[in-house]
């Protein structure tokens, strides 16, 4: 007889212990695992079966690491729990590791850590508790990204805002230096030795009213006459212009769907967004062989889509058309794409560096978003979402010419808080027969106005003035005649003004600088021809 026979009351009591211990193995919301001095699996509860996508009889006795760790970690892995085993090397309680399950998803999991000792205090394996931290992390990452989505945004939307008010007052200037430029010429001989210096004072002015016009752009503010366009339309017809635009080691190809819904857009816009991003996929491919292929398509949009794109999550999800520009050439790094649509940003050593950033602005002012796809040596994406309009499109048609000849009459008031620019309109218009009569601010502006509200014809009218704006000279004009033929001036692009001014009886709009041809245009439209 045994010198010790345990009870059967302790047999039992043993029994519910055991039992007990297993419920709350089972129980528990977190991974367990023991692992033995080989790295065999030897306890995996429940939970750590119902991640890793297997039961424990199938997994009992196998190698942990050989089994759940991902192939490139996995000998890194065994020498670190070799040194652990053999006491080299302390143990860290907690650390973050990833796993393999047997479906092969790729899991992170946050363990705390045991080493397991016999009773000579020689360590046999280890006991670890796992979190699966996936998901979480996953949320993590993607509330990161939306952070920093939303800090570039309101980066761009500020440096929007400085370059739109950057363009708006060189454009006064510019107004002057353009506009007596082209007065000057008139008067100047073609042999004339001032001359030529004329000529380089205006196409010197005409550029920097371009850089204007590219600023305006990246504001947001560079929309004109919106319309319903066929996008495909606009391509067909730039074929040519693109083709002399690029590389001569460039193969320009074409991918243009059946059928596309019409966008509402600026056709003159869209051209520039075409032309900027074509001339960006050619500079890309350094003077090497390559292809710029520009493809067209329509998609329904979810949130998921909208979400990975560089402008708009919250735009709203539906139907929008595509317009893909991708080229083979050097691409861009992480880095760069963060950057590509700041002005002045480039690549190149030399360059204004603003195509990209007139890019973002008209897609921003049509309420579109950008996609960019780029890495190091496999090219570069760019991906352009305008919402799909109802409306079928509208054919496109150039605008009509100016006749040069026109002459007017009657009498107009320009008013302008710009000493020199209301100088030269009184030049500009009194050339073509009108009579003129000035004003420095709103208030007296009115104050003319009220004087001889029959006798004006026509008031050319700044839209921002001190004392009193533009916008409430014209509600006041209206209140004492409600016929009044106002055209409105600004630095600002015609989309942004007459949208604001919708319904209030605005006869025209310039856009500062304007030629003298471009005046007399607009009376030309307003007053009709005259004489």
């Amino acid at each position: 007889m045994n010198e010790y026979s345990p009870s059967r009351a302790t047999v039992e009591e043993l029994r519910r212990e055991r039992d007990r211990a297993q419920r709350y193995l089972e129980i528990a919301e977190v991974i367990l695992l023991a692992l033995n001095e080989k790295g065999e699996i030897t306890l995996l509860n429940r939970k750590g079966c119902e991640i890793l996508g297997c039961r424990e009889s199938e997994v009992q006795g196998r190698p942990w690491f050989d089994t759940f760790i991902p192939e490139r970690e996995r000998e890194r892995v065994k020498e670190t729990f070799a040194r652990l085993i053999a006491g080299e090397q302390q143990a860290v309680e907690y650390f973050q590791n990833d796993v393999i399950t047997l479906a092969g998803e790729r899991r992170t999991i946050a363990w705390h850590n045991k080493m397991l000792e016999d009773d000579r205090g020689r360590i046999i394996g280890t006991l670890s508790s796992g979190q699966d931290i996936t998901d979480s992390l996953r949320i993590e990452q993607e509330q990161r990204r939306l952070e920093a989505q939303i800090r570039h945004t309101q980066k761009l939307e500020s440096l929007g805002v400085l370059a739109g008010g950057i363009a708006h007052d060189f454009n006064n200037i510019l107004q002057v230096i353009i506009g007596n430029v082209t007065l000057a010429e008139d008067h100047v001989s073609q042999i004339s030795p001032a001359r030529e210096n004329l000529d380089e004072i205006a196409r010197a002015a005409r550029r920097a009213s371009d850089l204007c016009h590219q600023m305006l752009a990246y504001s947001g503010k560079g929309k004109f006459a919106v319309e319903a366009v066929d996008l495909n339309a606009i391509v067909r017809e730039m074929t040519h212009m693109l083709e002399i635009s690029i590389s001569k080691k460039a193969e320009l190809k074409f991918d243009l769907a059946d059928v596309l819904p019409a966008v509402e857009a600026d056709p003159t816009q869209l051209r520039q967004v075409i032309l900027n991003l074509i001339t960006n996929a050619s500079e890309s491919l350094e003077d090497r062989n390559g292809v710029i292929a520009i493809a067209t398509g329509a998609e329904d949009c979810d949130r998921s889509d909208l979400g990975r794109t560089f402008l708009a999550p919250d735009l709203p999800v539906g139907r929008y058309v595509c317009l893909e520009v991708a080229d083979t050439g050097c691409g861009m790094d992480e880095a760069t794409c963060e950057k590509i649509f700041e002005p002045f940003f480039s690549t190149k050593f030399a360059g204004r560096g603003l195509g990209l950033a007139a890019v973002l602005g008209i897609v921003r002012g049509h309420h579109g978003t950008i996609h960019v796809d780029s890495a190091p040596g496999r090219g570069t994406t760019f991906r352009i979402l305008l919402p799909a309009s109802e409306r079928p499109a509208a054919p496109i048609t150039p605008q009509a010419a100016t006749s040069r000849g026109w002459q007017g009459s009657g009498l107009v008031l320009l008013v302008d808080d710009e000493v020199a620019i209301r100088e030269l309109g009184r030049r500009m218009l009194e050339r073509v027969g009108m009579q003129v009569l000035l004003a420095a601010d709103g208030r007296e502006a009115l104050e003319i106005f009220r004087a001889r509200p029959r006798e004006i014809a026509c008031v050319v009218l700044d839209l921002t003035m001190p004392r009193l704006g533009g916008e409430e000279v014209l509600q006041e004009m209206r209140r004492i005649r409600e016929d009044v033929k106002v055209i409105l001036c600004s630095g600002y692009n015609e989309q942004d003004i007459t949208q604001r001014f919708l319904g209030r009886g605005l006869a025209g709009f310039l856009q500062k600088p304007y030629l003298p041809v471009q005046l007399y245009a607009k009376l030309q439209e307003v007053l009709g021809r005259g004489r």
